[in-house]
């Protein structure tokens, strides 16, 4: 009788021992879906030349006519806002910023140095880059040139 209890326990150890190691297997599998689904919520996007027109802003970040500069077709979210620009670039950036139902707030100095994201205006909901060339010949960009500058400046934005 004391051999079939013990055999009993044994066996009821072994079933605990089972459900903690399929918990714990279970807890793992949970933990990297959150990190997994948490990942994909922070997507860096980068914006490309084709988000790219020319023309430009007035200091009020009203579109205006013009073919010296380059800006972006609509505005893009300030969220994760980072802005690199070439080493050898012969061009410059000025970011304008908006706010709730796209009311300018306002408009940096024109960068040469890369953007980090600390000077976004607390109320800022989107942005607007202009790119304007500093060494171009007839003062002008073409449709060939877009590109061309476009490529000295890259902007990412989380998605």
């Amino acid at each position: 009788m004391a051999n079939y209890a013990l055999k009993k326990h044994k066996a009821a150890d072994a079933v605990k021992w089972v459900i903690v190691f399929l918990l714990v297997i279970g807890l793992i599998g949970a933990v990297i879906t959150l990190f997994v689904m948490l990942d994909r919520q922070t997507t860096v996007t980068e914006i490309g030349a084709e988000a790219y027109i020319i023309g430009t802003l007035d200091n009020e970040g009203a579109a205006e006519e013009g073919n010296a500069s380059i800006v972006t077709r609509n505005a893009f979210t300030v969220d994760g806002l980072k802005v690199e620009i070439a080493d050898d670039a012969t061009a410059t950036y000025t970011l304008y910023f908006y706010g709730e139902d796209d009311t300018f707030i306002s408009k940096t100095d024109a960068l040469t140095e890369d953007f980090d994201g600390s000077a976004i205006p607390e109320n800022a909901e989107t942005a607007k880059i202009v790119i304007t060339p500093t060494d171009d010949d007839d003062s002008t960009v073409d449709l060939t040139e877009v590109l061309g500058y476009a490529g000295q400046v890259t902007v990412t934005v989380n998605r």
